[in-house]
Formats: structure tokens, C-alpha cells, sequence
């Protein structure tokens, strides 16, 4: 009743004489692509204290070059990259923190980037989202 194709072990239509009926096998395949689920790991944009700047200039880097941090969280990051040496201004993805960190530096500042699973050194409060200043 079947016949095969090609000796690949594909199908094609074969015919009942009996009663007239067609069967149509199609051979599929699944091709499933896999995608990569391991997150990507979150970098910090870490700003350093120098004793050259005054805070308004920094204050106003901050706001020119991450657009989204407003003069309260920009003067909360100096107060404590002022007191602790370094502050984390934003944590992003790769790519990203590293156009904030060289627009940093274009500006004069002393800025760097560090992967969030490795990051030592204080200011981890400086640029979290959600903190509390006080």
C-alpha cells in the first residue's frame, strides 16, 4: 500500500484500489532553535573622587550623560563618592556601561566599570534605583 520514495525512508502517496482513498504522509521535522537563557550578566558604572571638580559639575555630567538621574540622585552620588572614594552610578548591561563610563570620562571624570558579580569596594548605594538617602 505505501511506496517509498527515494530510500531515505520518506513517504509519498499511495492509493487503495479498493475504496478509492488517498493517504498523504509528510515527513517533519522539528527544528527547534535554542536560545541562550543564561542571563546577561549586570555591570556597574562606578564613579571615583577626584579633588578637582566641584560637585555642580559633576552633578551636571551626571545628568548630561545618563539622561535618566535627576539632581537629587546626581548630589547622592557625589555626597558618597565624596565620602567612601567611589560610588556605583548606574548597573546595566555591558555595552551600555561602558558608553556611560567613556561619556564620564569625555567629560573629565574618573569613572570605570566593573561586573556586578566581582564588584569590591564601597558606594554600593550610591546608584541603586530604590535607595533611601539619609
Amino acid at each position: 500500500m505505501w511506496a517509498e520514495a527515494d530510500g531515505k525512508g520518506g513517504m509519498e502517496k499511495a492509493k487503495d484500489k479498493k475504496k478509492s482513498l488517498s493517504t498523504i504522509v509528510i515527513d517533519k521535522t522539528d527544528t527547534e532553535m535554542q536560545e541562550d537563557e543564561t542571563p546577561e550578566e549586570q555591570w556597574r558604572v562606578v564613579l571615583h573622587n577626584d579633588e578637582v571638580h566641584t560637585f555642580n559639575y559633576v552633578i551636571r555630567s551626571l545628568q548630561k550623560v545618563i539622561g535618566t538621574i535627576d539632581k537629587k540622585k546626581s548630589f547622592d552620588i557625589c555626597t558618597v563618592t565624596h565620602g567612601q572614594g567611589q560610588a556605583t552610578v548606574t548597573t546595566c548591561w555591558k555595552e551600555q556601561a561602558m558608553k556611560y563610563c567613556l561619556g564620564l570620562q569625555r567629560q573629565g571624570l574618573t569613572a570605570s566599570i566593573a561586573p556586578e558579580s566581582k564588584f569590591e569596594g564601597g558606594g554600593d548605594s550610591g546608584g541603586e534605583p530604590d535607595s533611601g538617602s539619609g
